[in-house]
């Protein structure tokens, strides 16, 4: 008879490997709509994701709180899981060290703080400059008359 815990293991084997598959099927079609978007635009055609504008402002200006953003999301989830498969056996570390989340938060507030402001100046027009109104001769009043 086979022991309890050889069934839990073979479960959890076959869990592990429908997850696996399921999230490279999920990563090769999310890859299928972002060549239909980027690069095989039609206009005509809505299918897709397009990363044209993935740096880019609204206006087309390139923004450096968005390039810094993405950066340091790369940089930190390839050190994690650097850090993951580096253990003997790959695990999960018991802490996050703070410096990295730090770096990850600021990275983040300075982006919504940038987009907070540009929200900001293009919310209030600016005012026009007073201009001077012809004062008509019934108006004007002169005190040495």
């Amino acid at each position: 008879m086979p022991n309890i815990n050889d069934i839990f293991v073979v479960l959890a084997l076959i869990i592990g490997c429908a997850i696996t598959i399921f999230v490279a099927v999920l990563e090769i079609f999310i890859l299928i709509f972002i060549w239909e978007g980027t690069w095989n635009y039609k206009p005509d055609k809505k299918r897709g994701i397009n990363l044209d504008m993935l740096l880019s402002e609204s206006t087309g200006d390139a923004s450096l709180a968005r390039f810094q953003l993405l950066i340091f999301t790369f940089v930190i989830s390839m050190s994690l899981v650097l850090i993951i498969t580096s253990s003997k056996p790959p695990a999960f570390p018991t802490a996050i060290p703070d410096q990295i989340l730090g770096l990850l938060g600021i990275s983040s507030t300075s982006y919504v703080l940038g987009k907070a402001l540009q929200t900001q100046i293009k919310a209030s027009p600016p005012e026009p400059p007073p201009t001077e109104q012809p004062v008509s001769p019934e108006q004007h009043s002169d005190p040495y008359s």
